[in-house]
């Protein structure tokens, strides 16, 4: 079992493993990964890294000494070049900065620059308010504050914004996801700016690197 792959569209069948999946949703930068039934090419299931975290936060058991260290300390996640935008920035700035930067989220911060909100790309709340296309592109010039305010959660998926220090161990980070099942959290210092970002993904590559 492994990957298959057709016209750009990444997979694999039911005979590949967890190890292997975290490597081809890596190598393939992708955030989902269908299971296919290779007799008929039905999709089964959809592997995400929150799927995956769950069941390392279930199964996992490693050295006191790892679960006890800071997930700074490890390495896991990003803290230096940390981009956030101001909740007054226009939609139309922030999906510009999200697409050149290659980012799926990104922390929302007030005038004192201290971490409010946090948007990504899955929040179609801009879409979800619009009458039709004319209103659609209108609501890009929207600010986030605006946005944020119109929010539903039954339909525009928003992220919700999750926060912990950097400091906090790789244990305390498991049982807020057990909780929470979190996509991403802000590390935020103690006046809350942020100071640092840590994802599931971040997660899972840790992981399949210390197997590796």
């Amino acid at each position: 079992g492994g990957g298959l792959g057709m016209r750009g569209f990444v997979g694999v069948d039911v005979e590949a493993n967890l190890l292997q999946c975290c490597r081809l949703m890596h190598s393939s930068s992708i955030d989902f990964l269908p299971i296919i039934l290779p007799s008929d090419s039905r999709v089964l299931a959809t592997v995400t890294y929150t799927t995956i975290l769950e069941y390392l936060v279930t199964h996992f058991r490693e050295q006191r000494r790892l679960f006890d260290d800071s997930i700074h300390a490890l390495g896991i996640g990003t803290y230096e070049g940390i981009v956030t935008v101001g909740v007054n920035e226009s939609l139309k700035e922030v999906l510009k900065i999200l697409d050149s930067k290659g980012l799926s989220a990104v922390p929302v911060v007030d005038d004192r620059g201290a971490v409010i909100n946090v948007y990504s790309r899955s929040d179609i709340t801009f879409l979800a308010t619009a009458t039709d296309a004319d209103s659609a592109v209108s609501n890009l010039s929207l600010s986030l504050a605006s946005i944020f305010s119109q929010q539903r959660p039954d339909v525009s998926t928003p992220d919700r914004l999750y926060t912990c220090s950097r400091d906090q161990t790789l244990q305390s980070v498991f049982e807020i996801f057990a909780s929470v099942k979190f996509n991403r959290l802000v590390c935020v210092d103690e006046a809350g700016r942020c100071n640092g970002i840590m994802s599931a993904r971040d997660l899972v590559k840790y992981f399949v690197e210390e197997v590796e």
